[in-house]
């Protein structure tokens, strides 16, 4: 269900209607690989918007399953030194909108998005407030990927939160957060929402992209191609309207 993605006139009316605030979008991209562009694309749609980002580049770790485990080591660092909320997002997603207006509500440690249709937690928008349980949160699920670095970091982070769920005494305050944070561009079976506010565009379609004869490509890499293409094409006459301005 492929939704409107703002022009530039969209995107300052957008940016003048919330107050601004220091709240900080973190992320990070394994450099010397295609997410750099990933990268480049997530941050000029946030900045168009007045959202702060801080993106780190990494070194692979070898395997796309381990550079993904990398997340959770990441965010127990950025929680540990920095101070207020984080959003965490992965670099293959676009803003379509400020999320921090709506993300005031949740007041828990963390919040996290659950795919309705198998009730699997999705780690690609991660709101980590400033308490001391989210900082123990992010360190579990850090050294549990670190020891088990083949697999999935979000499956990892879904384990520890549920099996402290079930404990008599739970010590995690987790809140869930609509799919409008975590809209993945193509997909039919998304809850219908009155706005989008992240959307992700699914760079694991490249990633685990194989070579297939006569270089045909799959349909739904090619779905995330034309969507990236599009968006690239607002943000490029963008980015050549301010050179020309300048």
């Amino acid at each position: 269900m492929l939704v409107h993605f703002p022009d530039s006139k969209e995107a300052a009316i957008r940016a003048a209607s919330t107050k601004q605030s220091n709240n900080l979008v973190v992320a990070f991209y394994t450099r010397d690989s295609f997410y750099e562009r990933e990268a480049q694309r997530m941050s000029a749609s946030a900045i168009r918007l007045g959202l702060s980002v801080a993106m780190t580049a990494v070194d692979s770790a070898g395997s796309w399953v381990r550079n993904a485990s990398m997340k959770a080591e990441f965010l127990f660092n950025e929680r540990r030194a920095r101070r207020g909320p984080l959003l965490y997002v992965d670099v293959d997603a676009v803003f379509h909108r400020d999320p921090w207006p709506a993300l005031e509500e949740y007041m828990g440690d963390v919040a996290v998005h659950y795919d309705p249709r198998v009730k699997k937690l999705i780690a690609a928008t991660i709101l980590i407030n400033d308490t001391p349980a989210a900082l123990i949160l992010m360190e579990m699920w850090k050294d549990r990927c670190n020891a088990n670095p083949d697999i999935w970091d979000q499956v990892v982070l879904e384990q520890i939160i549920a099996e402290d769920a079930a404990a008599d005494a739970p010590q995690f305050d987790v809140r869930h957060i609509p799919v409008a944070f975590c809209w993945i561009f193509d997909r039919l079976s998304n809850v219908p929402v009155d706005a989008v506010y992240i959307e992700q565009l699914q760079a694991s379609r490249e990633a685990r992209n194989k070579p297939r004869w006569f270089g045909f490509v799959g349909k739904r890499l090619q779905r995330r191609r034309d969507r990236v293409e599009m968006i690239d094409r607002i943000l490029m006459q963008e980015k050549d309207s301010d050179r020309t301005k300048s």
